[in-house]
């Protein structure tokens, strides 16, 4: 089975320095997801690194 992934790259400057910034989703041990909720992120917001911009 193929797997593909896929990198966020910044709409300002095109960077792939991106971090995702919606704390609930990404402190939860994934294993734990199902107990804790349904693993539905209500918001999920990306950083930039290099150039500062934000986006949804």
């Amino acid at each position: 089975m193929a797997r593909i992934i896929v990198a966020e790259v910044c709409p300002e400057c095109r960077s792939l320095d991106v971090r995702a910034t919606e704390p609930r989703w990404f402190h939860v041990a994934l294993e734990r997801r199902g107990e804790l909720d349904e693993g539905w992120v209500d918001r999920l917001v990306f950083e930039c690194r290099d150039c500062g911009g934000v986006w949804e």
